[in-house]
């Protein structure tokens, strides 16, 4: 009887231990699961962050060279202030890549030019520069044609063009302490041609009519108009 009851309780006891497994797989795989989830889930957000981080990054580099290549391929900004006679309230960028039209201008006063310009610069209006700052670069002509006195004149340190000077007696010039140390074109005393003959010009069989008789347009017809 002893031998069937020690039996008896080894069973009761294998079945409890049993019991309790069920009992310890059953609550304990949903924890596992969740633990593994859980950290599934912050391996996740890890991921996305980093995809973020290298996206924003790669893609701004990305931007910035588009951009910067859209700017080098884009087209000189010319701005036309001719028919201002007055600086007063003109705000210049420090550059301008194109050329710069302030042919209207008679006296300096309140004029303050940018410190590059990357075409031509058209101050013919000008009677004297006194006090006038000129940009340090100038990459086409200069036109002060309507200048009569160098008094105070200091000129850009490069200009690519040529320089008007058509109302300035060499004498003047001569007296210059400030010219370009880099000059790609000639300092001009006289009109490179008649304006007065320019207003209407034969062009190929056809006629052509110079609206605005500048340095830049009188060169142009020049090369166009076939010699007699």
């Amino acid at each position: 009887m002893n031998t069937l009851a020690d039996n008896a309780d080894i069973v009761m006891g294998i079945v409890s231990l049993l019991v309790l497994l069920v009992l310890g797989i059953v609550v304990g795989i949903p924890q596992i699961a969740s633990f593994f989830r859980k950290k599934k889930r912050q391996a996740e957000i890890r991921r996305r962050v980093r995809s973020t981080l290298i996206e924003e990054t790669i893609g701004g580099l990305v931007n910035e060279r588009l951009r910067a290549k859209r700017k080098s391929i884009s087209h000189p900004q010319d701005l036309d202030f001719c028919e201002l006679h007055s600086a007063e309230g003109l705000e210049l960028p420090e550059r301008v890549d194109g050329w710069l039209d302030l042919s209207g201008l008679t006296t300096v006063e309140g004029l303050k030019l940018p410190n590059h310009v990357g075409g031509g610069l058209d101050l013919k209006g000008l009677i004297t520069a006194e006090g006038l700052e000129f940009p340090e670069y100038v990459g086409g002509w200069l036109d002060l044609r309507g200048l009569t006195t160098s008094r105070g004149l200091k000129l850009p340190e490069v200009v690519v063009g040529d320089i008007y000077f058509w109302s300035l007696p060499k004498s003047e010039y001569a007296r210059l302490s400030h010219g370009p140390p880099e000059l790609g074109g000639e300092v001009r005393f006289e009109p490179l041609v008649d304006e007065d003959r320019m207003t209407i010009i034969r062009l190929r069989g056809g006629h052509i009519q110079v609206m605005k008789k500048t340095p830049l347009a009188l060169a142009w017809v020049q090369q166009l108009v076939p010699p007699e």
